[in-house]
């Protein structure tokens, strides 16, 4: 497992150049032929805010958990990373299934598919937090020095959908129902995961429960970050478990890729 681990690296530290300007070429696909091109990397993270807001805030009524910051704050430094992750799992499962076109025709090592298809992700979420941070600075807000922590959160959510990656663009080719069951998962994810709600109301019993979710952990890191000031130890323990489940994921998924890749093509 040490070994293809090793040719994966070996493979995107080889092709960091390429990998980049896919990455970024599939970034601007998803904006492709509209009028206003680029500006929809600002305009839908705003307009996806005002839905949600109108739907929680106003319809549920919905309040926010604590210190003061109105819902409106409280929720889009939650909600933006949601849409990063759910949209990189979302475009991982299928990465390796879409460029089969491409990959039948010339040489490409396949290892770097899904990790491109994060890291355009990744690339669009920091245009999206921009929009983040420029609501809370507007609404009268002060960012605090721990806001930084933000990049080992954003770090660590790309190691983790890196893995996942891996893992789900192979088992997609080899079983193309698995892609339907997790647009099901990724939904009930959303409701699971303190996106829109906070789990300070929990039981002591739940909220343990909540904790084996790994996007609890990311979640709630981006928060406590922008908004309280929260410092990393704070939840050593939490943060031990997502890596050690992030490690596991990673290793599998890199295990998975390396096993079936030569089969792919015959498969697409």
């Amino acid at each position: 497992m040490i070994n293809e681990i090793k040719i994966i690296f070996f493979e995107n530290w080889s092709n960091r150049y390429r990998l980049f300007r896919l990455a970024n070429y599939e970034l601007i696909r998803q904006n492709s032929g509209t009028l206003l091109g680029g500006l929809w990397h600002f305009l839908n993270p705003i307009l996806q805010i005002l839905v949600y807001w109108f739907v929680f805030a106003i319809g549920l009524n919905a309040a926010p958990p604590r210190d003061g910051y109105s819902y409106l704050i409280w929720m889009i430094v939650g909600i933006i990373p949601w849409f990063y992750m759910s949209g990189a799992m979302m475009s991982a499962t299928t990465c390796i299934f879409n460029y089969s076109s491409i990959i039948t025709r010339m040489y490409m090592p396949l290892s770097i598919i899904p990790v491109k298809t994060v890291l355009a992700e990744l690339i669009g979420h920091f245009w999206a937090m921009l929009v983040v941070f420029a609501i809370f600075l507007l609404s009268g807000y002060s960012l605090k020095i721990q806001v930084l922590y933000v990049f080992y959160f954003a770090f660590g959510s790309f190691i983790f959908l890196t893995g996942y990656a891996f893992f789900a663009s192979a088992v997609t080719v080899l079983f193309r129902d698995f892609e339907k069951l997790m647009s099901s998962v990724i939904r009930l994810l959303f409701f699971i995961s303190p996106v829109v709600w906070s789990p300070n109301n929990l039981s002591s019993r739940l909220l343990f429960v909540l904790r084996m979710n790994p996007f609890a952990y990311l979640l709630e890191g981006y928060r406590e970050s922008i908004l309280y000031g929260t410092s990393l130890v704070a939840h050593w323990k939490q943060g031990v478990y997502f890596w050690i489940i992030t490690i596991i994921l990673f290793c599998l998924g890199a295990h998975i890729h390396m096993k079936f890749r030569k089969q792919f093509i015959d498969l697409i």
